[in-house]
């Protein structure tokens, strides 16, 4: 008779080698929801759940997180936090499940993707929470605004963090190609000049700089980050704070992809444009 062999949890791990590089500079998911991961992936293979069904479950626990923040009960809150982290954890299996059984398929994918609907109201529910438990703010009223004004601030920092989606998305579809090329051309030509007189040897610590700073706003972008500073916040009791930060730094993220879009579209039109004289 024959017997269905399961993976074990090094064989999981495995499948995740792909990973480890992206994941590198994520200390949250490399050595906290990742591992966890792991061991539910294990668990749940055994006891016969397909990735479809972890994802909607995931789905589930989150739409519990949020009614449990909308709820405006202090006692609901931990339970609120709690299930969007178990989403977060949830949502690691689904994937994991698929790649170890080798049973990926495009409903699968079109399921993992769309319960990005957590991620994309997130910072509108953290401003409803704020609004529905004033004793969780450090300033409940703001230059003499009521709590309103966080659900305000809340629904500006969700409309930022999907333009950012937005933005990114734009330009990946109609400018990342053609930028792309020109750029290795000019690397290639760059090569063939001679380095006069050292004038780049403050590039490297020039690359150095940009790295870090590009690996704290990776770090500053996943949900884990957001979930860890919910729990920092809500502990403290200083919600708005998380709150307005994250909106301004939104905002200014939003400005500078603007401003390094539209340079980059523009090199490429005047490049495109040279191509044809």
């Amino acid at each position: 008779m024959a017997t269905n062999k399961y993976p074990t949890l090094r064989e999981i791990r495995d499948t995740h080698a792909w990973k480890r590089e992206y994941e590198r500079y994520l200390p949250l998911s490399r050595f906290v929801f990742r591992p966890v991961g792991f061991l539910l992936t294990w668990l749940a293979i055994r006891v016969g759940l397909t990735s479809e069904a972890v994802s909607w479950w995931s789905g589930f626990v989150g739409l519990i997180g949020y009614g449990c923040l909308m709820s405006g009960r202090e006692q609901l809150l931990p339970f609120g936090i709690g299930a969007l982290i178990f989403f977060n954890i949830l949502d690691c299996v689904d994937g994991s499940i698929s790649r170890c059984m080798k049973t990926q398929n495009p409903y699968g994918q079109f399921l993992d993707s769309i319960m990005a609907w957590i991620d994309m109201g997130f910072w509108a529910l953290i401003g409803i929470m704020a609004f529905r438990n004033p004793e969780f703010l450090f300033c409940p009223n703001p230059m003499g605004y009521s709590p309103i004004f966080w659900l305000a601030v809340g629904g500006l920092a969700c409309y930022f963090h999907n333009l950012i989606g937005l933005l990114e998305g734009t330009f990946e579809q109609y400018i990342r190609v053609g930028w792309n090329g020109i750029r290795t051309d000019s690397n290639n030509s760059s090569d063939n000049m001679p380095n006069k007189d050292g004038k780049d040897a403050s590039c490297p610590y020039k690359r150095t700089l940009i790295s870090i700073i590009g690996k704290i706003n990776h770090n500053l972008r996943v949900r884990e980050t957001h979930y860890l500073l919910l729990v920092l916040a809500y502990l403290s009791k200083v919600i708005d704070l998380l709150l307005i930060t994250y909106l301004f730094y939104y905002f200014i993220h939003v400005i500078l992809l603007l401003v390094i879009y539209c340079c980059r579209g523009r090199q490429l039109r005047k490049f495109y444009l040279q191509e044809r004289l």
